[in-house]
């Protein structure tokens, strides 16, 4: 329970970006909302425009955010072994998408703290990529056909800006 208080101590602490224009909910019939708030805030970074993927991630942060602390809580709690990374079976595809909750708000700030970076915020990039490190469970799913880890991402680029 201390861990889930920091983390949104946190969450609120970095929350200065909000977007009042982006809508939370999918419209999208194949996306849920976190999975559409997740890849609109990554399509955002992939063009470049950082800030507004930014504002994204803000905009909906309070709505998945504690879903995903306390499904990465539930995890440490009973051990569960983090996902693989690359390319899996079928069986094993599924389990990772039943993660929504850590797979999307790990992409999401990955995203955050990328942008940031790019941005040259530093101080609140080490935030994000703080906030990222923590869900370990969570796994982005590549068009070119594996996953990865936001998280191991999140831990090699953080360690450079305090370096």
């Amino acid at each position: 329970m201390h861990k889930i208080i920091i983390f949104l101590f946190l969450t609120f602490s970095i929350h200065s970006f909000a977007n009042d224009n982006f809508d939370c909910h999918s419209t999208n019939s194949e996306l849920a909302d976190s999975a559409n708030w997740a890849a609109t805030s990554i399509d955002l970074f992939a063009r470049r425009k950082y800030e507004q993927a930014v504002k994204t991630v803000d905009a909906c942060f309070e709505l998945f955010s504690y879903a995903a602390v306390v499904m990465q809580e539930d995890f440490n709690a009973k051990k569960v072994k983090s996902p693989p990374s690359g390319k899996v079976s079928r069986k094993q595809k599924k389990k990772i998408h039943a993660n929504w909750a850590v797979n999307d708000v790990s992409v999401a700030l990955w995203t955050k703290a990328r942008s940031l970076e790019k941005m040259g915020d530093i101080e609140l990039a080490k935030s994000a990529y703080s906030q990222c490190i923590f869900l370990t469970h969570g796994r982005a799913w590549d068009p070119k056909g594996w996953f990865w880890a936001p998280a191991s991402d999140c831990i090699r680029k953080g360690l450079k800006l305090i370096k």
